[in-house]
């Protein structure tokens, strides 16, 4: 709706145009009303009314004198209507040369009325979106100004003009950095414009690098300086916090003393979103606190890789799982360079992949079924790595020993292939023995003593594996999830899964959506 203020000494024409006009059918609505032009004059200056429908004949000041003030004093966007019983071409001429474009004789009709209210709509509407096309434009141009000059690459002429422009905005400026899930971007991005460049938040800035689940913020500080800087980044955050309904990262770089100096506090703020690699943090992270701290190298960690890498060749899962766990929390402890922490990781993937592949597996299947250990900027984080690899080198471990049983042939290998195949069916060791033609006291036996459990067990390690790998892969029912893999009993199934991962299937589902967030 636009704003309208009505203006006109006689409170029965006041009154008159309030009822006898559809204001609202129209795209209007009556904001305010006054009964000379000085009272007119004033409220124009505060609110900036969209359209003033004025009368001409008026104590103190006339309508054509309130028009011709407005204009003086540079408000070019108000429109004007005037009214007056007196339909002279001397009135209209002034009028005309004002730049009033519509002229209403008392007592007003309707009918005339709509027709120009009606025709007010359309060019305001029009020169709406002229003015929303200029500011998209021009909101594109910085843009693009800032995300060159932060990375310190050469300015165009059109994007030297925009940075001379927005240098004079204020001395100091700052670059934030903010990580989220991809899914999330939308609406963080949504809200930052909403707050900075909008000014629904009462501060302006400007949203620039825009990636697939990060994007920056460019953000000009008054003499507040470092205070006003925190004060923007903790309430953007909280913002965009209320909007998305969750934490994410934030980083926030040092104050560059002008607007060309901008590209060093943009790698103060990369170089604090390292920091999250460690630590998901629940409010902005400053580079000036993180600024003197290192992070670590070592280089007897590939010592360390090569140890974890032998215990998966030789199946000792104990090994695997004390051997990562330390190098782990020391890598937590230690602060050990992130670069450095996930060249590790790929390390003892490569060595696992090449001995999985000399005995005759496919690498890359494997590698498939694992997936990748680092997805997206939210997947950068120390837990999320140490439980990737802790499920990939014990699947690892897993499959070159059945890969080395399947290589020394005879009947328990093929019994074991068959449990593999068949181990959501109901299968018993009199069963198989006779399949095979075995005493089925001396298959449990010689079982056992192959594969370190008997056929019952390791029927069920077969199930558990699946049930682990699709609660991982999506939103499955506990009695579903029973059914598919075989079980007869709901409650038998939750009996053995508890047993195996020392928690309640609900406990279990809890930590994975705790994992992923």
């Amino acid at each position: 709706m636009y704003r309208v203020l009505l203006v006109d000494d006689e409170p029965f024409a006041i009154e008159g145009l309030q009822l006898l006009i559809d204001w609202e059918k129209n795209g209007f609505e009556i904001e305010a009303v006054c009964g000379d032009g000085e009272e007119a004059a004033r409220v124009i200056r505060e609110s900036k009314p969209d359209l003033v429908v004025t009368d001409i004949r008026m104590p103190s000041m006339d309508g054509l004198e309130l028009i011709a003030q407005m204009r003086l004093e540079g408000n070019k966007q108000t429109k004007f209507v005037v009214m007056s019983g007196y339909s002279d071409f001397e009135y209209a001429r002034k009028a005309l040369q004002l730049g009033v474009s519509h002229y209403l004789t008392k007592p007003i009709m309707s009918e005339e009325a709509d027709e120009v209210l009606e025709n007010l709509n359309s060019v305001l509407e029009e020169e709406k979106r002229k003015k929303q096309a200029i500011h998209y434009t021009q909101r594109f141009a910085v843009r693009r100004a800032l995300s060159a000059l932060i990375r310190s690459e050469e300015l165009s002429a059109a994007d030297q003009t925009a940075v001379d422009r927005l240098a004079e905005e204020a001395r100091e400026w700052a670059y934030i950095r903010v990580e989220l899930e991809e899914a999330e971007l939308a609406a963080a991005v949504e809200s930052a414009i909403d707050l900075l460049e909008d000014g629904k938040g009462g501060r302006s800035g400007y949203v620039v690098e825009q990636g697939p689940a990060s994007f920056g913020l460019v953000y000009p500080l008054g003499d507040e300086g470092k205070l006003a800087l925190r004060e923007t980044a903790e309430f953007v955050y909280g913002q965009i916090q209320s909007r998305i309904g969750g934490s994410f990262n934030m980083a926030v770089g040092g104050i560059a003393d002008e607007l060309f100096s901008l590209s060093d506090s943009y790698r103060e703020a990369m170089d604090a979103t390292s920091y999250f690699f460690f630590e998901r943090r629940k409010k902005p992270l400053y580079y000036e606190e993180i600024k003197e701290q290192v992070f670590g190298y070592e280089s007897q960690l590939w010592e360390a890789a090569e140890k974890i890498v032998e215990a998966v060749e030789t199946n000792d899962e104990r090994e695997v799982i004390e051997r990562l766990q330390k190098i782990f929390n020391h890598f937590a402890k230690q602060m050990t360079m992130p670069s450095l922490v996930s060249a590790f990781a790929t390390y003892i993937m490569v060595q696992c992949s090449g001995i999985y592949k000399e005995l005759g597996g496919d690498a890359d299947q494997l590698l498939e079924r694992t997936g990748s250990p680092l997805v997206g900027a939210s997947g950068h984080s120390l837990l999320k790595l140490q439980a990737f690899m802790m499920s990939f080198c014990l699947m690892c471990r897993e499959e070159l020993s059945l890969l080395r049983g399947r290589q020394q042939g005879g009947t328990l290998a093929k019994v074991e292939a068959y449990l593999r195949e068949h181990y959501r069916e109901s299968v018993t060791v009199k069963e198989v023995a006779e399949l095979y033609y075995m005493n089925p006291v001396y298959l449990g036996q010689a079982f056992s003593r192959k594969y370190g459990a008997s056929i019952h067990e390791y029927t069920h390690r077969l199930r558990m594996n699946e049930a682990k790998e699709l609660l991982h892969k999506q939103d499955i029912s506990g009695a579903a999830l029973a059914e598919r893999l075989g079980y007869c009993s709901y409650q038998h199934f939750l009996k053995q899964f508890e047993k195996r991962y020392g928690m309640k299937l609900a406990e279990y589902k809890k930590s994975i959506i705790d994992l992923k967030s």
